[in-house]
């Protein structure tokens, strides 16, 4: 088979591979010249970049929104509903940043190296929209903070050189809000930390000059209706004149805005009120800059402790502000002020500019945080390369700072189609939902970790724990499903889609994931739970282990056998033939994965061991007594016949059903089986060329099923199944043939032989494809009173609920059955002219010769090692010319008819 130049690659990458060290040991603390240089402080990456995120909008464009409509009792319930699942979201970011280094990507890049590339592509896409989304809504904010001011009817420009307030008026000045934004980013993360420490001052002082008005302004005054208010409305709408007053200090108004008062949103439809979910969806936009230092974490100097500590600082700040101007607002201005008039902090200042600063200010560093993170997020899934090389243009870089221009570029545009939309209280609920489902990945990414229990998640971050993080989890999908339960469903169905795709298409990734560890876990639990001393007869089934002396030949083999476990354990188990030494280790290596990629593209369910040993036999005894785990171990040692025929290499059958895959959709998804079967086929051993190649001798392969019944393990020697093809035989041969053996009753080993040839056949029977192509025969063979023993057989074969046909032979000249034993002992006359076996395999060749398998007992072996040359001779004799043909012997219970 020849390799092309993309094989040769992928085998180079593997050769690769293997030549790395075992361990690696990472670079502690992230300290370093180049690490440290030109990165950002705590200060300035996360804690003012959240504080400015988190206020964006909402603090000053739509307080008067949240109090008005929903009271201010219902308002802090909102607040503290908010911040309860953002400050859980909070410690379970901490818990992951401070257990390992974290790079470029924030939370895609926690969620992907902690739940895998599915879950972490799917969120990142999630959270990528996220960001897209939000920037759209700040721009939005800071578009309408414009028009209120210098549009028609403005508060600080009335009238004269007025800005026009249409639409599309509205989408060109966001439209170069958004470049300026572009500009900066593209600059770099650098300028964005020196523009936000601006930024922050110039909201700081804005906040500043509102606690200064209302403690300054107490004296009541009316305030005009803001020019884009077209829909003016009351609870109960009266002829008396409406009144936008500021009341000031006043119990009555603060009792007046207790409670809620829902109706409409004048920025919006005229037609529709308010609910308790719209109110609650656009408040809690004012709680999702939490992850605008973890979006940057790449550019801080200390991620590990920079991202927990300034996060949550700054989600203490935000608290208590928010809780303040609450308190403020529904104790100063009138009901009908907030509900139509969301610019009243402007309206009621001492000094105007200073709100409008703050809002531009705010809103423009939002918009800054979520453009950069939104590319960030770009960046680090083109990196990963999670969707092959469509993203490959976002890992570029530009200038020594190496900014990620081309991913930049990419969510301006996105950001610049959803500002179409043009309404920032119809974004509201997007973003939210968006940004739920990523809190809520990021909280189920700390509990499997902490469910887990693995070593090496250390954080050094300990305020939290597996129920803060479940009790995250489960909050976001709650208040996602009772927002609006549509978008719910379309934002979880967006991800599942991306998730399956990635399951299906996604490349294998070297940063492994937390399901291996919870599989570990729950496996180790279980398996602790699984007593073998509580094994029972009624939950038997056969676990196998399939001695291969090499897959190239034994493939059919393992197909098959893979459909006779029913469920149970199936082990391929293979001895290299060394003296354990450093070269054999290597070999045990190298051949290791590629049992396992061999395992993957035969679609067998099927764990590998592989065993170093001397001789074939030495090898075989260490598999016999060491594989498997507690009460998950081997009961049924398989293996094929012994002979000297040189081996026929069918692994081609495997190669052909590779081949059976549309091209069209190996192209659409990149298939690599192709690539990975030459790979593996390369590696593995080769097949042998001469007969004194064999290492295993006949005695020592009769010895090895000695040994395994010595062991205790049920035996099956397997014949005539290197040219198996079940597809055309299923079709050509319909049947499934069984020959038990019944000799002597109170005989145990062989009424388990007996019971164990018909128990693997109608498991064989019980496969969907075999059930449907084939029908299970059973023959009997007797000496005298044929119609008692026929009756007796068909009422046990009715006990044991086993559906098929039945048939009595009478061996010529009445031969005893007692002969079943004689030719281990027979040291006089060769092992294959005992009559008996002689005459079943006659009736097998004119019965069976339309049979997909047989079914037959195995004799046992003799104690004289002087006669195992006859005893292979005998079973040569007994199943030659015969289709496939499986020998079973039986050395334990394996069916009942009790409950």
């Amino acid at each position: 088979m020849a390799s092309t130049p993309r094989k040769l690659s992928v085998l180079n990458e593997v050769a690769s591979i293997e030549e790395m060290p075992l361990i690696q040991l990472p670079q502690l603390g992230g300290k370093g010249g180049d690490a440290k240089k030109n990165k950002l402080s705590m200060i300035l990456g996360v804690t003012l970049p959240c504080i400015l995120s988190i206020f964006s909008v909402i603090l000053f464009l739509r307080l008067g929104l949240i109090i008005g409509q929903a009271g201010y009792v219902v308002s802090v319930v909102m607040l503290i509903m908010g911040y309860s699942v953002v400050v859980l979201t909070v410690l379970s970011i901490s818990a992951i940043a401070t257990s390992a280094n974290v790079e470029t990507g924030g939370v895609y890049f926690m969620i992907s190296r902690a739940l895998g590339p599915e879950f972490g592509g799917s969120i990142g896409v999630i959270f990528f929209t996220a960001n897209v989304f939000a920037s759209a809504t700040y721009i939005i904010g800071f578009v309408e903070a414009l028009v209120n001011n210098f549009g028609e009817g403005g508060t600080l420009l009335s009238s004269g050189d007025v800005i026009h307030s249409d639409r599309w008026w509205k989408f060109l000045y966001g439209t170069i809000v958004l470049f300026l934004c572009l500009l900066i980013c593209l600059v770099g993360a650098g300028l964005f930390a020196r523009a936000t420490f601006l930024i922050f001052v110039c909201v700081m002082v804005a906040l500043a000059s509102v606690y200064v008005s209302f403690g300054a302004k107490e004296q009541t005054f009316d305030i005009s209706l803001p020019p884009d208010n077209e829909c003016i409305q009351t609870v109960n709408v009266t002829a008396d004149p409406i009144n936008l007053t500021y009341t000031g200090w006043s119990f009555e108004t603060l009792k007046d805005n207790l409670w809620e008062k829902y109706t409409v949103d004048y920025t919006r439809d005229c037609s529709s009120k308010m609910s308790f979910t719209l109110v609650f969806a656009i408040l809690f936009n004012g709680c999702t800059g939490i992850t605008a230092g973890a979006n940057i974490s790449g550019d801080l100097k200390n991620p590990s402790r920079a991202i927990p500590t300034g996060t949550l600082v700054a989600c203490a700040i935000t608290f208590v502000i928010y809780v303040m101007l609450f308190t403020f607002t529904a104790s100063t201005c009138s009901h009908q002020l907030l509900i139509n008039n969301y610019n009243y902090l402007q309206s009621i200042n001492v000094q105007p500019e200073f709100i409008t600063v703050g809002v531009f200010a705010a809103t423009l560093s939002a918009a800054l945080s979520t453009l950069i993170g939104a590319s960030r997020v770009l960046q680090a899934l083109a990196k990963d390369e999670l969707f092959g090389g469509i993203l490959y243009i976002f890992t570029k870089t530009v200038g020594k700072k190496k900014e990620p221009i081309f991913a930049v570029i990419c969510s301006w545009v996105f950001v610049q189609c959803i500002l179409l939309i043009g309404s920032l209280n119809a974004i509201a609920p997007l973003v939210t939902m968006f940004f739920l489902l990523s809190y809520c990945v990021v909280n189920l990414a700390c509990f499997a970790l902490k469910l887990a229990s693995a070593p090496n998640f250390r954080p050094t971050f300990q305020m939290y724990s597996r129920t803060t993080a479940a009790i995250g989890a489960l909050s976001c999908v709650v208040l996602m499903f009772f927002i609006d339960p549509l978008y719910a469903a379309v934002t979880i169905a967006l991800m599942i889609i991306i998730f399956v795709y990635l399951l299906v298409r996604g490349p294998a990734t070297p940063w492994g994931d937390v399901s291996q560890g919870l599989i570990y876990y729950q496996v180790r639990k279980f398996l602790l739970r699984l007593d073998i001393r509580k094994d029972h007869i009624k939950f038997w089934r056969p676990q196998i282990l399939l001695l291969v002396a090499n897959p190239k030949s034994s493939y059919c083999l393992i197909d098959f056998t893979n459909d006779l476990k029913k469920g149970g354990l199936y082990v391929l188990g293979h001895v290299i033939v060394s003296p354990f030494s450093l070269d054999a280790a290597e070999a045990h290596h190298h051949q290791l994965p590629m049992w396992l990629n061999l395992v993957d593209l035969a679609k067998v369910k099927a764990f590998v061991d592989l065993t170093i040993a001397s001789t074939v036999r030495q090898g075989a005894q260490s598999l016999l007594t060491t594989t498997g785990l507690g009460g998950m171990k081997p009961n049924t040692v398989a293996m094929g016949f012994y002979d000297k025929s040189l081996p026929v290499d069918n692994l081609d059958r495997c190669y052909e059903s590779l081949m059976k895959k549309p091209r069209i959709l190996r192209r659409i998804f990149k298939y690599d089986d192709l690539e990975k079967f030459e790979m593996v086929y390369n590696h593995l051993p080769k097949l042998r060329v001469a007969e004194e190649d064999q290492p295993l001798k006949p005695e020592e392969y009769v010895h090895m099923i000695k040994d395994a019944i010595v062991m205790g393990k049920n035996v099956c020697i397997m014949r005539h199944f290197e040219n198996f093809n079940k597809r055309v035989s299923l079709r050509e041969h319909p049947y499934i043939d069984v020959w038990p053996i019944k000799c002597k009753p109170g005989d145990r080993a062989r009424d388990d032989t007996f019971m164990l040839v018909l128990q693997l056949a109608t498991i064989l029977h019980m496969v969907p494809e075999w059930k449907s192509h084939t029908k299970l025969r059973v023959f009997m063979i007797v000496e005298t009173n044929a119609d008692k023993e026929k009756k007796e057989f068909c009422d046990m074969l009715k006990d044991l609920r086993i559906q098929a046909n039945f048939q009595m032979i009478s061996p010529v000249g009445g031969d005893s059955l007692s002969g079943y034993g004689s030719f281990g002992n027979a040291k006089s006359q060769p092992a294959g002219s005992v009559p008996l076996y002689q005459e079943i395999h006659n009736f097998m060749k004119e019965y069976s010769s339309d049979a997909s398998v047989i079914f037959t007992s195995l004799p046992p072996a003799p104690d004289d090692e002087s006669s195992y040359l006859d005893y292979l001779q005998c079973l040569d004799h007994f199943t030659a010319d015969l289709p496939p043909v499986v020998m079973a012997f039986g050395n334990m219970p394996v069916m009942t008819t009790s409950m």
